[in-house]
């Protein structure tokens, strides 16, 4: 997954996931989140979830920022796998960017679940710490196949929780509920898919007319 929006108060994110933060200025909408990007995940500190600040792009020890990674990959690498046990994640967003292969330039959509107020990406993280003894966690967004709504423009999706799945997740089930699998052929009805402006495709914009609709022309541009 390349990009995402996320475009929700404060109090929203809290109560959606009854979690709780102290930040304030984390909550500042971005509507153009790219690799490297400071935003909020929720975890499970003990028995309390918190909304805490982390990059995404999860460092791993091999020295690489890693974005995204399919659930069957997860179970397959030993640093991933104890990682998405002991520390899951849960990503808020208000939706996902994907593009769309033209014969010029590749065309941006977003898509969104129309009956969530925030959408709930399954994800990993970690805490490293810098030669000066600086702490910074990073995350990644777990992906699977792409729903029928999706894979005219990827092959892939993020994995998107329901709120009954919250607890399971952030509570050392997320390996059992990765090797059961997940598909996204239910969040059909409640999908939506437009394109907007190529103003998305330059990762310096960030304002809210890049999720503008305009006019949808048939079979995805094509």
């Amino acid at each position: 997954m390349e990009r995402y929006v996320l475009e929700a108060e404060k109090t929203v994110i809290e109560e959606t996931f009854e979690a709780s933060s102290e930040s304030e200025s984390l909550f500042e909408a971005n509507y153009n989140v790219i690799g490297g990007s400071p935003m909020p995940i929720v975890i499970k500190d003990e028995e309390e979830r918190k909304v805490v600040s982390a990059i995404w792009g999860l460092k791993r020890q091999s020295g690489d920022d890693l974005q995204s990674v399919a659930q069957e990959e997860v179970l397959k690498d030993d640093e991933l796998k104890k990682l998405v046990s002991v520390s899951p994640c849960i990503i808020p967003a208000s939706g996902f960017y994907k593009w769309k292969k033209s014969v010029k330039d590749p065309l941006p959509f977003l898509l969104r679940v129309i009956k969530q107020d925030v959408m709930s990406f399954a994800g990993l993280c970690t805490i490293t710490k810098d030669e000066n003894g600086k702490t910074t966690r990073s995350f990644a967004v777990i992906t699977m196949p792409a729903n029928a709504l999706v894979e005219p423009l990827h092959q892939s999706m993020p994995v998107i929780l329901e709120e009954k799945d919250f607890g399971r997740w952030l509570s050392g089930h997320a390996p059992e509920m990765l090797r059961d699998g997940f598909e996204g052929n239910h969040l059909l009805p409640d999908m939506t898919v437009f394109r907007v402006p190529e103003l998305v495709n330059d990762p310096s914009n960030n304002s809210k007319e890049l999720i503008q609709p305009i006019p949808k022309l048939r079979n995805y541009e094509d």
